[in-house]
C-alpha cells in the first residue's frame, strides 16, 4: 500500500511567519518611538527658545524704560547729589518694599536698587515772576502758592485755554518742585559751591485743593513737609523765589528685582522674579509697584564718576575704559566689590545725598564760590533674564549662571538653589545723564 504524501503548497503562495511579523512590529514601534522622541525634543527646544526669546524681548523693552527714566533724572533742577541714589548695592536678604495695598515685595538678595528723582512721569510747566509766592520767608514758610498759566508770560503753552493741566486729575497727595533762575550755596567736602535754587513741597489733594479760571490753575504746597525736605540740597533755599521758570510733579522711583511676597533668600525654588518699578506715594509712605520685565535673575548698576580713578576730571570726554583689577582703577563705580560702599557713601542725615557726585576738584571758596559741576556722568545698567523653565540638556553659554559687575546674587542654577540649567540672556546699557552736563 502506498504511503500518504504531504500536500504541497500551491505555487506562488506568500505570507509572514509569526517571528517575521513580530520583528516588523518591533522595528515599526522603534521607529515610531524615535520619531516621537525627536518631535518631543524638537518641541521642548522650540519652547525653550521661545521662552528665552520672549524674555530677551521683554528685557529690551524693560531696560529701555528704565534707561529712559534714568536719563531724565534731575528734571526740575534737583541737586546733583540726590537726584540719583545708589539705594542698595548687592541688597542683603530680607529687604522689602510695601505696595499701596500693604503687600510686601521682597528684594532679591544680591541685586542692586537704584533711586531716581525728578519730573519723570508728569508734565513740566513753564513759570515766570509772580507765579510763585510765599507766606513770609520762602525758606521757612509752610505755605507756598503756585499758579500755572495756560500760556506763561514768556509765551510757553502749558495747556489749552479753557481746560485743566494734567495735575487736576490727581487724587492722592504729591510732591511739586519749583525751579528758580538764581542759586543757593551748599558745602561739599568743606568747600562752598553754588547750585540752582529750587523748592519741593507737598500738595494735599483733600477736598477742593485748587482754584481755576479759564487760563490759570492755582494751588498751595508745603515746603516744610518732612518728606518734601528730603529732596532738598544740603542747605535751605533763599528767602524768595525771584526768577521761577519751571515746575512739575516730582517722582521718586526705585528700580529693583521683585521676588514676591515671601523672602526667598534661602529658598531652593525658582521664584520667577521680575524687574519692578516702585513709585513713592507720599500719603502712605508705600509704593505703587509695577512689573517691567519677567524672569529677571540679576540687576546690577555701576555709576560713571568723572575722576574717581584718580585721573584728572575731564567732564566725561575721555574714552570709556574698564579695569576690574582693583578698586577704582577705572571710572565705573560698582564693577568691583566694595566700590560703591567705600566710594559713594550716602550721607548719614537727611536729605540723603552722595557728595562724590559733585566734582570737588574745582577750587572754590568765599566770597565768590564756584558753580557746582557734576562728577556723575553716566549709569551702567546690566540685566540677566532667564527662560521660565529649566532645560536640563542645555549646557551652553550661561547655562549655569552669568556674573554681572560685583554681583553677589545666587544663580538659580547654583547647587544650593534649583541646580538646574537655564537658557539666559544679558542686556547691558550705558545711560548718558542728560541733566548732569
Amino acid at each position: 500500500m502506498r504511503a500518504p504524501t504531504r500536500p504541497q503548497s500551491p505555487r506562488g503562495e506568500k505570507g509572514l511567519t509569526l517571528v517575521e511579523a513580530l520583528v516588523a512590529i518591533t522595528v515599526l514601534l522603534s521607529i515610531s518611538l524615535g520619531m516621537y522622541a525627536l518631535l518631543d525634543s524638537s518641541n521642548r527646544l522650540a519652547k525653550q527658545e521661545t521662552n528665552v526669546a520672549e524674555a530677551q524681548q521683554s528685557a529690551r523693552v524693560g531696560i529701555f524704560e528704565v534707561s529712559r527714566l534714568i536719563r531724565e533724572a534731575r528734571v526740575g533742577q534737583l541737586f546733583y547729589g540726590n537726584a540719583i541714589l545708589p539705594t542698595a548695592n548687592n541688597s542683603p536678604g530680607g529687604a522689602s518694599l510695601l505696595d499701596l495695598a500693604g503687600g510686601t515685595h521682597y528684594i532679591r538678595k544680591g541685586t542692586d536698587v537704584i533711586g531716581v528723582r525728578g519730573i519723570l512721569l508728569g508734565d513740566r510747566y513753564a513759570m515766570t515772576s509772580g507765579d510763585v509766592t510765599c507766606s513770609g520767608n520762602c525758606g521757612a514758610s509752610s505755605l507756598m502758592s503756585v499758579t500755572i498759566r495756560s500760556t506763561a508770560h514768556n509765551g510757553v503753552v502749558n495747556y489749552p485755554s479753557g481746560t485743566s493741566p494734567s495735575l487736576a486729575a490727581r487724587t492722592r497727595p504729591f510732591y511739586f518742585v519749583v525751579a528758580d533762575g538764581s542759586t543757593q550755596s551748599v558745602t561739599i567736602a568743606g568747600k562752598p559751591y553754588l547750585v540752582p535754587l529750587y523748592y519741593v513741597g507737598l500738595v494735599d489733594t483733600a477736598g477742593t485743593w485748587y482754584t481755576q479760571t479759564a487760563d490759570t490753575f492755582t494751588f498751595t504746597m508745603n515746603p516744610q513737609d518732612a518728606g518734601a525736605k528730603k529732596f532738598d540740597a544740603p542747605t535751605g533755599g533763599a528767602p524768595a523765589l525771584e526768577q521761577p521758570y519751571a515746575g512739575g510733579m516730582v517722582d521718586e522711583i526705585l528700580f529693583f528685582v521683585d521676588e514676591g511676597p515671601t523672602d526667598a533668600s534661602s529658598s531652593t525654588a525658582d521664584t520667577h522674579p521680575t524687574l519692578a518699578q516702585a513709585v513713592f506715594d507720599p500719603s502712605s509712605g508705600n509704593y505703587d509697584i509695577q512689573p517691567l520685565v519677567d524672569e529677571v535673575e540679576d540687576f546690577q548698576v555701576a555709576y560713571g564718576v568723572d575722576g574717581i580713578s584718580g585721573a584728572t576730571p575731564d567732564r566725561g570726554i575721555s574714552p570709556i575704559a574698564v579695569d576690574t583689577s582693583a578698586v577704582n582703577r577705572d571710572e565705573w563705580v560698582g564693577n568691583v566689590a566694595t566700590e560703591v560702599a567705600t566710594s559713594l557713601p550716602l550721607s548719614a542725615s537727611d536729605p540723603k545725598r552722595v557728595d562724590a557726585f559733585v566734582d570737588t576738584s574745582i577750587a572754590s571758596g568765599p566770597p565768590n564760590p564756584s558753580l557746582a559741576t557734576p562728577a556723575l556722568r553716566s549709569i551702567w545698567l546690566s540685566l540677566v533674564v532667564k527662560a521660565s523653565d529649566p532645560d536640563i540638556r542645555y549646557d551652553g553659554p550661561g547655562a549655569r549662571g552669568i556674573q554681572l559687575l560685583d554681583s553677589t546674587a545666587r544663580s538659580f542654577s547654583n547647587p544650593a538653589s534649583t541646580g538646574r540649567s537655564y537658557r539666559r540672556r544679558v542686556q547691558s546699557f550705558a545711560v548718558a545723564l542728560r541733566n548732569y552736563q
